[in-house]
């Protein structure tokens, strides 16, 4: 039987702090301990997965991960080294310069001097972001399990988890709602620590366009305003790939292996769907005589997202980025390529709401989550 709690100690004082002066409504004192203690807390941790704790305590000390919270994503673009900036710092400043609509920005010449040279019409003359990765920095590896309940007759909730590299500790989780009267159409990939309703790291809205393909579109909180994944050939085409989009002020494409004339990673859903990967590209142009929208494009750097079916310690699946992407950019990767995955995984058998040709409706991840 555990011992009483020692409520003098000043980690428990510590840890308790925050949530007594959130009791109290001041939240902005609340929020400084937070960080204070999630400081000392790491620490502390550090300190324990060392040895230096008891043995017979020790065990409980083992593979210790910290999951990613809000805190760790606003502290990564709020922190400002005057050198160099992170994607998503560019994301944020360029978001705050031009808005939503990129067509309606001021004058280049009116921009901060830092964000000048990502607003270049000539893309190939934009900073390449894939060529300051170190090469010698670790993959990081994600596992994804699956799971599933009955919401109601006809409807299931569920969640894609991703976990860490050795599939012990979750660290998100994807949620969408699968109906036999509707598609999926939307889909929000949570933090570990903030599996609430209505609160979520990323939202993504999947858009079916006239080809057949998709459109995704993430947002995040705080708003940095949305990012949107395009197909090529998106009204005459199927394919889920080459699919493009700008993030931080580069332009990056997801292609599938087999488009590049390379071995697949594992397939995945009733029609042999393929993983895709990302890479960074220094221009794009259409192809030559295509009817249909192809893009042809150059590659700059190495690819910085692929995934696999399984990958290794029991898991379905596993997605691969390499080193040195920030967090809500990695969120970002990890939200629409399970977002792909839950629609390809996961086909609908019919509409009878007419949820897929709405250019402005529910899913019914929103409607459920709305009545929670």
């Amino acid at each position: 039987m555990a011992g009483k709690i020692d409520v003098n100690n000043k980690v428990y004082k510590l840890a308790a702090m925050p949530f007594i002066l959130e009791r109290n409504g001041e939240y902005d004192e609340a929020i400084k301990i937070y960080k204070s203690a999630i400081t000392v807390l790491d620490e502390a941790t550090k300190m324990y997965k060392k040895g230096n704790v008891l043995k017979i305590n020790r065990k409980i000390f083992d593979g210790i991960i910290l999951p990613p919270t809000i805190l760790d994503a606003m502290e990564e673009i709020e922190d400002e080294d005057g050198k160099t900036s992170s994607l998503t710092q560019i994301r944020r400043d360029l978001n705050t310069f031009r808005g939503d609509d990129p067509s309606q920005a001021n004058a280049i010449s009116t921009a901060p001097a830092h964000l000048q040279p990502f607003l270049n019409a000539d893309t190939s003359q934009r900073p390449f972001f894939s060529l300051t990765l170190s090469p010698s920095a670790p993959t990081v590896t994600y596992r994804i399990t699956h799971s599933s309940e009955l919401v109601s007759l006809g409807m299931r909730s569920h969640w894609f988890f991703v976990k860490d590299a050795t599939n012990t500790h979750v660290l998100y989780a994807l949620q969408f709602v699968w109906s036999n009267e509707a598609p999926i159409v939307d889909t929000v990939l949570r933090r570990a620590g903030e599996f609430l309703p209505q609160i979520g790291a990323t939202s993504v809205k999947l858009q079916k366009t006239k080809g057949g393909s998709f459109r995704l579109m993430t947002r995040t909180i705080p708003d940095m305003g949305a990012v949107t994944e395009i197909p090529d050939g998106e009204m005459q085409r199927k394919d889920w790939s080459p699919r493009r989009f700008e993030y931080g002020g580069r332009n990056f494409v997801w292609k599938t292996a087999a488009a590049e004339g390379k071995k697949e990673g594992g397939m995945f859903g009733s029609f042999g769907i393929a993983w895709e990967t990302l890479y960074e590209t220094k221009r794009v142009w259409a192809k030559s005589g295509s009817r249909t929208g192809k893009m042809e494009d150059e590659i700059v750097g190495p690819r910085l997202c692929w995934g696999e079916k399984k990958g290794g310690n029991g898991a379905e699946h596993s997605i691969h980025m390499v080193g040195g992407l920030d967090l809500y950019f990695r969120e970002h990767l990890l939200a629409v390529q399970l977002s792909r995955l839950a629609r390809v995984s996961y086909p609908p058998q019919k509409d009878t709401k007419g949820i897929e040709v709405a250019t402005a409706g529910l899913g019914w991840l929103s409607i459920v989550s709305s009545l929670a």
